[in-house]
């Protein structure tokens, strides 16, 4: 069980004492809603993309098309761009604030975003992108997991988690600003406790967002040495 941060009793109690307000329009949440952080008409307007992504240069990849960059390592899948003021919102309540009532938008955001392709994820299992230990135990959640859990539940795609560790203490990749520097600092920072688990898998890694793609493609490498047969790096939002 997750340990209940000093953030999330707090946020606990503002919502006892405060009827919660949707994060972007600020209009009172309906009953239904008080589990989300937003209300329906706005995780409804965000406007979701409609494909697959090449991770080197972003360009789109046809229906049954093949990377243009094969030596990219997995196929993009973001559901939103960072710039919709929702998801943008979402995703720093959820991170940064300790709200996991963000990750069910989020969640079902993704949900819906797969749900548009014209792809079948049927044999996927979807692996979130861990935190080291000291960092999920700060933060007292790891966001991808929340996420990840919630959209296998919504599609009926198994969830693998505690496989894909973060053994190396790395620092905040957001504060990291040049390419480099980020795929120098997450260069090892992965790997699986039980390798075999993998080989010949079709994994769907579950992360917020992206923006390098520096953690997306050192996970992905770790699950193609393990074997992993196909990898798709499905995020809320890219930034790029």
């Amino acid at each position: 069980m997750p340990r209940i941060s000093l953030a999330r009793l707090r946020n606990l109690a503002l919502d006892i004492l405060f009827p919660p307000l949707c994060l972007t329009c600020n209009t009172l949440l309906a009953a239904h809603e008080k589990l989300s952080v937003s209300c329906d008409a706005c995780v409804a307007a965000v406007p979701l993309y409609d494909g697959l992504f090449c991770p080197a240069c972003l360009r789109r990849i046809p229906h049954g098309g093949r990377l243009c960059h094969p030596e990219a390592k997995y196929v993009l899948a973001p559901a939103a761009h960072y710039g919709n003021e929702t998801v943008r919102k979402l995703v720093w309540q959820c991170k940064y604030h300790a709200w996991l009532s963000a990750g069910e938008p989020l969640a079902r955001l993704m949900a819906s975003y797969l749900k548009g392709l014209p792809h079948d994820f049927s044999g996927y299992s979807i692996v979130p992108v861990p935190l080291h230990k000291k960092r999920e135990w700060s933060r007292g959640f790891n966001q991808a997991h929340v996420m990840g859990t919630r959209i296998g539940a919504h599609l009926g795609i198994p969830v693998i988690a505690g496989n894909l560790v973060r053994a190396k203490e790395t620092a905040a990749q957001a504060d990291l600003k040049d390419y480099d520097a980020r795929e120098k600092n997450i260069r090892g920072a992965f790997h699986a406790q039980d390798p075999l688990a993998f080989k010949g898998k079709s994994v769907m890694l579950v992360d917020d967002v992206t923006t390098s793609g520096a953690t997306l493609h050192e996970a992905a490498k770790v699950l193609k040495q393990c074997g992993a047969k196909n990898v798709i790096a499905l995020v809320a939002a890219r930034a790029r």
